[in-house]
């Protein structure tokens, strides 16, 4: 016999070790291009934060200032200092106004009859306008409310001013009486001449949204406005009223309209330590398009959320892309030759461990008597030569083990011979136990005659068929024969197995055998029996002499069941339950009372039950 040659399992691992670090490098290559595409992404992120963060601060900072400027004049108003119906006063304190640097496009006071009479600050021009109704809301409110702090409605589209703007209302009392509202128009498209001032050759777009999805600054808001203008009736004034802000979807933008699609990514370690709380960065495929968000969002404004941000065009990341790609395409081909050398030595050295695999799952799904096991062949690898050999021996081992288990249920109930099994000795001695279980007593009508007319052969071929049958039906039903004494069965459920409604069981497979012994022929005879069931307390255990040992239940709650079975007679019936099974039914109406007997031993009389005639039968 040629030795064949074997090899260890640590030659196989340096062979796999050298091709994967060829793989290696190609990895390395493309970590390295990642890199630096990541941190061309990371100088975007932080130039955009200190863009979005400039913007946040002049928004803020111009919202404060209108704030104060409203309060003052509410202020002036209460204390009397200042009267809004005296003309001359009231002139020369809104000039006096205008003379300190205001960020707004107008300003003045509203009248009931929704005259709005204010100044441009710029030149201080003169400004008269019928507000829209709706508009006139604020101050009807402000009636309502009576005197309080400073509110802001929501930015618009404002035809009259054609900028995007936002009003600052503020009630003015004068000794409990309203005597008007001032209010202040904030320009909100010089914060798109903010975001846009200083990149025009930078890339990027600026937007800042609002109410989520409403524009509120974009290099295309003017435009967009300018459109809508164009449509008003004649330019008059009672037809420019206030328009909503265009949505994403109106802007002309396709990555703001489909920024709701865009995946969120985390910021990496590198840009996080230097960004502003609240910034966001995501990244979104558009048509073949890769576009970066960088947002940032604002929650201390009247009419937050506000979402300020930047979106890049893939046009930014073209050149690490070209990098990436050629990476790719060196390190794809290195990929798969790697992949196609793996397959060819892994289908070398892992055919043993297949056969091993493959014999352990017929093992598994078929067992040793439904499969033929051939040896599995040896390998020249040391380790899977050794696991075959050992696999063989289990395979031959565990036949052995199951012909025992086989022969030996054949002699004892199953679930007795794995709990000998499993003591782990030889003794063949389980523990006696004290139980509370029910007990079947089975025996077929008049065999004694009838074994007078019967050869001896054609006995035994009777009983084995009549054994076979009542057997499996009380198997089915959780039972374990003990005793076969002559044509006798002794089952009992519970005694060795713990049953629930043990009872029922009982009873359900006197009913079933009866059916069964009623219905058909064993060996070509027809046969009668009957059935005693008693429930209670009794011993559990192997009796005999230690060479040869019986397991079989003892005391009285089994004679009384045999005692049932010969009661039969007397009463005429089939099936006989004492009162103590009757009492463990789970359905008591499921039988009758028979009637009463005087059990030997006993001083008080036993009640008998028997199935109703459609269940005995």
């Amino acid at each position: 016999m040629v030795k064949k040659r074997r090899y260890s399992v640590l030659t196989v691992l340096l062979s796999g070790f050298s091709i994967t670090s060829v793989l290696g490098v190609g990895i390395a290559l493309y970590v390295g291009l990642g890199a630096a595409f990541q941190n061309t992404r990371n100088l975007g992120v932080m130039l955009s934060d200190l863009d979005l963060t400039s913007v946040q601060r002049t928004m803020r900072e111009r919202m404060d200032s209108v704030g104060e400027r409203s309060r003052w004049v509410a202020d002036q108003v209460a204390q009397g200092t200042l009267d809004p119906s005296d003309q001359y006063g009231w002139d020369n304190t809104m000039r006096a106004l205008a003379a300190s640097r205001m960020e707004v496009m107008a300003y003045g006071l509203i009248s009931g009859d929704r005259e709005f009479i204010g100044y441009r600050p710029k030149d201080m021009s003169e400004i008269h306008r019928i507000l829209p109704a709706d508009d006139m809301i604020f101050s009807e409110l402000a009636q309502i409310r009576g005197p309080g702090i400073n509110r802001s409605s929501f930015p618009k589209w404002d035809p009259f001013f054609n900028q995007t703007v936002l009003a600052d209302w503020i009630p003015l009392f004068f000794e409990g009486h309203y005597v008007g509202t001032f209010i202040q128009y904030l320009s909100l498209s010089n914060l798109s001449n903010s975001l846009i001032r200083g990149r025009e050759d930078l890339p990027g777009v600026p937007f800042v949204l609002v109410a989520g999805n409403r524009v509120m600054a974009h290099p295309r808001l003017s435009e967009w406005g300018n459109n809508i203008a164009s449509r008003l009736i004649n330019g008059a004034d009672i037809a420019r009223s206030p328009i909503p802000l265009p949505t994403i979807n109106d802007i002309g933008d396709p990555v703001l309209a489909n920024i709701g699609k865009s995946r969120a990514i985390k910021i990496s370690d590198d840009a996080s330590n230097t960004a502003s709380k609240n910034l966001n960065l995501s990244e979104l495929n558009l048509n073949g398009r890769y576009s970066l968000i960088v947002t940032k969002q604002i929650l201390d404004r009247p009419f937050s959320p506000i979402v300020i941000g930047i979106h890049f065009e893939e046009e930014v990341f073209d050149d690490e892309w070209n990098r990436l790609i050629l990476a790719s395409i060196l390190g794809g081909g290195v990929l798969l030759l790697s992949i196609i050398v793996a397959i060819i030595i892994s289908r070398h050295f892992t055919r043993p461990i297949r056969r091993f695999a493959a014999a352990a799952r017929a093992f598994e799904q078929d067992g040793i008597d439904h499969q033929t096991f051939s040896d599995l062949q040896g390998s020249r690898i040391r380790e899977y030569d050794d696991a075959a050999r050992s696999f063989n021996h289990m395979i031959k081992a565990v036949h052995d083990r199951e012909r025992i288990t086989s022969l030996f249920g054949k002699f004892l109930p199953a679930s007795i011979a794995r709990k000998l099994l499993a003591s782990g000795t030889d003794s063949g001695v389980l523990p006696p136990q004290q139980c509370e279980a029910t007990v079947l007593f089975v025996d077929i009508e008049a065999f004694t005659s009838l074994c007078e007319t019967l050869d001896p052969q054609q006995i035994v071929s009777m009983l084995n068929a009549y054994f076979d049958c009542t057997t499996n039906i009380i198997e089915e039903h959780g039972g374990i024969i003990t005793q076969f004494q002559g044509d006798a069965i002794l089952a009992v459920f519970n005694a060795f197995d713990e049953l629930n409604d043990h009872a029922d069981a009982a009873l359900d497979s006197a009913i079933a055998i009866q059916h069964a012994v009623n219905t058909r022929q064993f060996d070509g005879l027809s046969l009668r029996c009957r059935c005693g069931v008693n429930t209670g307390r009794m011993i559990a255990g192997n009796v005999g002499a230690s060479a040869r040992l019986s397991f079989t239940v003892h005391g009285d709650a089994v004679n009384t069941a045999s005692r049932l079975e010969r009661e039969n007679k007397v009463l005429g019936t089939r099936i006989l339950l004492s009162d103590s099974t009757h009492d463990q039914l789970s359905d008591p109406e499921r039988v009758v009372k028979a009637g009463t007997i005087q059990l030997r031993g006993r001083h008080s009389e036993t009640v008998l039950y028997t199935c109703r005639p459609q269940n005995s039968r």
